[in-house]
């Protein structure tokens, strides 16, 4: 196995973070026909807001690193070093452990030749790196795991209504930990202007009959709700999942009809994946280029 071609992707982050680096590594492994495996450990041994890997929860296809193949241990991360060390001078084509070193879109990876292990480190925050398999996404990024009755119960009222996802974030880190702090006291790069959500409710109005928002928060706030977004349509605020079930919330914004997403690749994942042939999808204009890199044609930009 040491010396046969595959592609190893690094995981880490949020869910919307791990979704992106299993599509870039997922359609370079087809494209090349060779196997793809997974480093579930190395992105998490130390991660900050102690995040989790998540991607086990959906029906992906690929195997699992070894625990003495991942980057974890001291010598593990000194070995990384002089991987990326060995590496940093050479063509992409003959890289082994390639670095995500720019937030953009890189063409050349859609037809790099894997003829050896190669290891993905970063982010890969673009559809264009993934687009062309999106049929076979839509099939690989379904939950798995069995839904709860009260996950059952709320997936089936969104069912039956003109259904509207808004996902608000309004903190950076993970709610409910001490580290957890508002986004406008972290960074205003990543912070995104609360009059954007009455703008993108406008929007959705402007073209849905009946619409009914199903709000999606990382902060539960009814007053910041009432304060940001006015709507004479039934709005309500699904706030049980908790953190440790970010899958749940994620499968139950997916049921909804329609999309307006945040300064967030969690709910640019639920809305991508939306099956819904008529959906509509609202993004953020101040985010592009900051959070969000990668906005399809089809969705408006407010």
């Amino acid at each position: 196995m040491a010396d046969r071609a595959r592609v190893t992707v690094w995981i880490g982050g949020g869910l919307g973070n791990q979704l992106f680096q299993y599509a870039s590594a997922r359609r370079l492994a087809l494209h090349n026909d060779v196997p793809l495996v997974i480093d579930h450990l190395s992105g998490f041994a130390r991660d900050f807001y102690q995040r989790k890997f998540l991607l086990d929860h959906f029906a992906i296809r690929a195997g699992y690193v070894e625990p003495g193949e991942a980057f974890v241990s001291n010598w593990g991360r000194l070995r990384r070093l002089v991987r990326l060390r060995r590496n940093r001078g050479r063509p992409l084509e003959k890289q082994t452990h390639l670095l995500e070193r720019e937030r953009w879109f890189d063409p050349r990876l859609l037809d790099l030749p894997v003829t050896r292990p190669l290891y993905l480190e970063g982010y890969f925050q673009d559809e264009n790196y993934f687009l062309d398999i999106r049929d076979q996404l839509l099939e690989e990024l379904q939950l798995r795991t069995a839904h709860d009755a009260v996950n059952l119960e709320i997936a089936q009222g969104i069912g039956s209504v003109e259904a509207v996802c808004l996902h608000v974030r309004r903190l950076h880190g993970v709610p409910n930990t001490k580290d957890a702090r508002p986004l406008a006291q972290v960074s205003q790069w990543h912070h995104l202007d609360d009059a954007y959500f009455q703008k993108a409710v406008d929007q959705i109005e402007q073209r849905v009959g009946r619409p009914h928002y199903f709000v999606f928060a990382d902060y539960a706030d009814p007053d910041w709700l009432r304060a940001n977004v006015r709507t004479r349509h039934p709005i309500e605020l699904i706030a049980h999942n908790g953190a440790d079930k970010d899958y749940e919330d994620f499968w139950l914004m997916g049921q909804c009809r329609h999309f307006i997403i945040a300064n967030s690749t969690f709910s640019w994942w639920a809305a991508w994946l939306g099956r819904h042939p008529q959906k509509i999808v609202i993004a953020p204009k101040d985010a592009i280029g900051r959070m969000i890199t990668s906005v399809p044609a089809s969705w408006i930009q407010a």
